[in-house]
């Protein structure tokens, strides 16, 4: 495993908005039509969008006719979020907040967490279940979670690798390696942008921990909710396999 010291709040600084400006960031739309195939929700639903960045997901929803609230960590993304809102007419609301924090009561029919969210970003193992505990008290009764992380099974298979994603703008440079004591996969992510040289890449660490299907049912049923659906990239749902990078899955509450 490579040595590099990795902070432990490291997502405290890792999303700035210019993150606006790397590859994912040009599948907005694809994200969440997917997320509409995965859950089939009605439409008018009720959405929390934690770990929202600029708000691109969030705005996204909206434009469809979703009642949105953002939750982001970063005061400067929620500063750019709402100015998005703004120039846009959009109805999507944004809270700076740290998501461990909140405190909302049955209020949302769903919570989706994507490109991670936040799930698994904490210092221990007691924070990042308490991510999973303001999940299951924000959710109405009969609402659901909806969170895509990297796939444990890849990472243990598969790790180290080395991966990187053309975007219109930027390619994204990614290194990734599997932690087994930790649970962790760590690594590094730097961007550049076309017409830049690589001098001026800037790797920025981070660590996550990746959960199994198991591991993910228990966390639910001590929750009193159910673990109702693993997907794939594609959006059809199945048990997640190691060839397959991120993991999506569904959670019900009662």
């Amino acid at each position: 495993m490579p040595q590099l010291e990795i902070q432990e709040d490291w997502y405290r600084h890792a999303y700035p908005p210019e993150m606006d400006e790397l590859p994912w960031a040009d599948k907005t739309g694809a994200e969440v039509e997917r997320a509409i195939a995965m859950l089939r929700p009605r439409g008018d639903e009720r959405v929390l969008d934690l770990g929202c960045g600029t708000g691109r997901h969030s705005l996204e929803l909206a434009r469809r006719g979703f009642s949105v609230l953002g939750v982001e960590l970063l005061e400067e993304n929620v500063r750019v979020a709402r100015e998005k809102a703004a120039d846009l007419g959009s109805s999507a609301e944004f809270l700076a907040a740290d998501l461990r924090e909140l405190d909302f009561f049955e209020q949302f029919e769903l919570v989706l967490n994507f490109n991670d969210g936040g799930i698994g970003y904490f210092e221990t193992e007691a924070e990042n279940l308490r991510t999973f505990e303001v999940i299951a008290r924000a959710l109405k009764p009969g609402g659901r979670h909806l969170a895509q992380t990297p796939n444990r099974l890849h990472a243990e298979r598969h790790m180290p690798e080395r991966t990187w994603i053309l975007g219109e703008e930027a390619v994204e440079l990614t290194d990734h390696w599997w932690n087994a004591k930790s649970q962790r996969l760590e690594g590094t992510v730097a961007s550049i942008r076309f017409g830049e040289t690589l001098e001026k890449l800037d790797p920025i660490p981070y660590s996550s921990r990746l959960y199994l299907v198991e591991e993910l049912q228990e966390i639910y049923a001590a929750l009193g909710m159910t673990l109702s659906n693993t997907f794939r990239g594609s959006g059809k749902a199945g048990r997640p396999r190691d060839n397959q990078y991120e993991i999506f899955w569904e959670a019900r509450k009662p």
